[in-house]
């Protein structure tokens, strides 16, 4: 696990550059760094400096590559990066975990490979030998690299199907930059930073995070998940992206109730198995709920030995607080608890700082229970966590879900629309805040009195967004509706944010219900292998029955990082945070319109009729912020 840059320029570049920004990450890699450079000339090698702030013995290299190293496999000094293949031929600077690197290694070496590390950089390496960019469709795992072929003088760049790992990049001056974050390609290039409105408009009204190749930042862009970039310098900076794999959702895989249990039973354990690999110890975000106690079971399961430490965000209020789940699983898997207690106070104290390293608005205070529990497991000596993120999206977790199910059902007709209804009616699980988060599904009929922009947006900044639509909907099947929050609308977000609150901390997350493999086992189940009954997530509570403790394998309460939201918004904006709205001049006045953004601030305070969500007008204050932090026009 690392971080990455590189900049790429006919015309040579100043080294120093790419120091400063492969150093301005290095909490993503506290262990080692290192960077290669060459030229664009057939005769020229590879120059490699590990861990010296030193430039290359030719001054204006054309191709530089940097990489912070966090240490996880092999963490000798032979893991260091950007690492070379033994004839100089291929350098890769590397950010991500191959979990299946042993595997991969042995076909490799049955192929006629021969390996210095046990790392999984090496494997890349060699995999891209061997199969060039079809290696990827042997890699599971999580991953963002650029590798330099030296032979080819060709940038390879790639990211995970998912896009666990981020990868940034712009062309600027007649160069291109990339790197793990945002701010290094701002620092290097020294862009004007403008707001995007689209991006920006999306944010505001629907909530929508990373759900495209843009950004918050004009002119910066993120290489989308499942694509690869190749770039051919000698001939042009212009990058070539092109889509090397997409989820499908069909054909939904007509099985039996018996064979669908044992096929996920076994790709669950696995995925977590091969993500319990590691060279430094592993725990486990445990929020008490279903996803996070399978992963900390089924660990204990498969290394019983092992006494997982796991770290879980609490709170006072009884509504939002899980500590009788979290034991119930602690009881069950015999770990070590580890408990932290976000306060109002500390979330406005440190939303500066979250800001900064999430480079982007954050959708809601739910970041910073998460930004917590990072803080504490590396406080512990943890530097590798195993949570439960994407359960929810491949197995319909939230009630959602149910709705478009009934309605999918009653759409085409199917007599099983009745039973379910009476079953889900009858049993209905609670979930803090969902009203507000479907309001967003609403068709532009009904959005009047939950549109953020009608209430707080400049009539320009509408008008110029009026013919943005949010991609949101119930879908063609319940497949569809799964693959959209998978790949748009809420995985992508959850992502980003799970990456830069561990990385902020130098801690690794891994997430077991990512694994594609499971993924696409589960789309291609039929819904009532996902719903039935009135029950959310049917599959994983009958593979897991022998796993999970019945206390939460038959729980129908569903929280996640929730906090109390409308009392620390209404803390903040009353004490330290009253500037927002009381400021002369917004930042983001192009978009915000001062006068009514002051008016709803009030009425929120105030608790008056009618006011805006605690979720809606945070996004607002949020942006507002970002824009502030990273001085945006």
């Amino acid at each position: 696990m690392c971080g990455i840059a590189g900049i790429v320029s006919p015309e040579g570049f100043e080294p120093s550059v790419l120091v400063d920004m492969t150093h301005l990450i290095r909490y993503r890699g506290p262990d080692g760094y290192g960077f290669a450079f060459t030229r664009l000339n057939d005769t020229c090698g590879v120059e490699i400096i590990h861990n010296q702030d030193r430039g290359p013995s030719h001054p204006r290299p054309h191709v530089g590559l940097g990489n912070r190293r966090l240490a996880i496999l092999d963490v000798s000094a032979a893991g260091s990066q950007p690492m070379q293949i033994e004839d100089g031929g291929y350098t890769v600077t590397f950010n991500g975990e191959i979990y299946n690197y042993k595997e991969i290694r042995e076909q490799l070496k049955h192929a006629g490979h021969h390996f210095r590390t046990h790392t999984d950089t090496e494997v890349i390496l060699h995999a891209y030998q061997q199969w060039g960019p079809d290696c990827l469709e042997h890699f599971n795992g999580m991953w963002a690299f650029a590798l330099w072929d030296r032979a080819q003088r060709k940038l390879f760049c790639a990211r995970d199907r998912f896009g666990v790992k981020p990868f940034y990049y712009a062309l600027y001056e007649g160069a291109f930059f990339f790197g793990s974050e945002i701010k290094q390609i701002l620092q290097a290039t020294g862009m004007p930073r403008v707001a995007n409105p689209r991006t920006s408009f999306h944010f505001l009204e629907w909530g929508l995070l990373d759900h495209s190749a843009e950004t918050f930042f004009e002119g910066v862009y993120q290489l989308p998940a499942g694509h690869t970039l190749t770039l051919e310098p000698a001939r042009s900076v212009k990058p070539v992206i092109r889509r090397y794999w997409e989820l499908q959702t069909e054909p939904q895989q007509d099985r039996t109730d018996a064979n669908a249990v044992a096929g996920f039973r076994e790709l669950f354990q696995q995925a977590v198995s091969l993500r319990l690999r590691s060279d430094v110890p592993v725990g486990v975000a445990l929020s008490g709920g279903l996803d996070s106690s399978s992963v900390l079971c089924k660990a204990n399961e498969l290394a019983p030995t092992t006494q997982f430490q796991t770290f879980s965000a609490c709170f006072d209020e009884p509504e939002i607080d899980e500590r009788e789940y979290v034991t119930a699983a602690i009881q069950a898997a015999g770990g070590i608890s580890r408990t932290t207690f976000p306060q109002a106070s500390s979330f406005w104290d440190n939303l500066n700082l979250i800001l900064y390293h999430q480079d982007e608005p954050v959708g809601s205070t739910a970041a910073f229970p998460q930004w917590c529990v990072m803080a504490e497991a590396r406080s512990h000596g943890v530097p590798v966590i195993l949570g439960g993120q994407g359960g929810d999206e491949a197995l319909c977790g939230y009630q959602k879900y149910q709705i478009f199910y009934l309605w999918h059902l009653l759409r085409t007709g199917n007599p099983r629309v009745l039973r379910e209804f009476v079953m889900w009616s009858g049993q209905r699980s609670s979930s803090h805040g969902a009203l507000g988060a479907a309001t967003r599904y609403l068709p532009g009929f009904f959005r009047g009195p939950f549109s953020l922009t009608k209430r707080i947006a400049t009539e320009e900044f509408r008008q110029a967004s009026r013919d943005l639509h949010s991609g949101l909907g119930s879908g063609q099947s319940i497949a569809d509706r799964q693959k959209t929050d998978l790949t748009y609308s809420s995985i992508p977000a959850l992502l980003h944010h799970e990456d830069r609150a561990s990385m902020a901390h130098s801690v690794e997350s891994r997430l077991p219900f990512m694994d594609y493999r499971l993924v696409e086992f589960s789309l291609r189940c039929p819904p009532a292998l996902k719903l039935r009954d009135g029950w959310t997530k049917w599959l994983l509570r009958k593979a897991l029955v022998d796993t999970l403790p019945e206390k939460i394998r038959l729980r129908r309460t569903k929280l996640g990082f929730n906090t109390p939201e409308k009392r620390w918004m209404q803390l903040g904006l009353q004490n330290g945070h009253r500037r927002l709205w009381e400021a002369p001049n917004l930042k983001m006045r192009r978009f915000i319109d001062p006068v009514k953004f002051k008016t709803e601030c009030a009425r929120f305070v105030n608790g008056s009729a009618g006011m805006l969500s605690a979720s809606a007008l945070f996004r607002a204050v949020s942006l507002e912020l970002w824009a502030q932090v990273f001085s945006v026009s």
